[in-house]
């Protein structure tokens, strides 16, 4: 994982806005782009079939291999980074909410 911010979205990046790029064309760059396009692909295929649960699971299974192969560290970069991520898109949720009721009121949003 790098340590670029993802967008603020519901959806894996690749499903939606872009998310920002390495710009040095090295092969951590390719490397993060194949695995974006590829977890936004099994995001989509679990969302069309229904199959939500198994990819969560075998997603928690994944990123439980990267904390016992890599130590404690990796185990809390992975929590550090999860909790941040869905703070980020919560409070994007709610800022869309809120502009949306601004805008049925007639009033302009923050």
């Amino acid at each position: 994982m790098t340590s670029e911010t993802r967008g603020a979205t519901d959806e894996p990046q690749g499903a939606s806005a872009p998310k920002p790029r390495l710009a040095d064309g090295t092969p951590s760059e390719a490397a993060d782009q194949r695995y974006l396009a590829t977890c936004a692909a099994m995001f989509a295929d679990a969302a069309k079939h229904r199959h939500m649960s198994e990819l969560a699971d075998n997603l928690a299974w994944t990123l439980a291999n990267i904390a016992v192969h890599n130590g404690v560290g990796a185990a809390g970069d992975i929590l550090r980074t999860f909790g941040a991520y869905v703070c980020g898109i919560e409070a994007r949720r709610q800022a869309e909410v809120e502009a949306q009721q601004a805008s049925e009121e007639g009033r302009m949003p923050h």
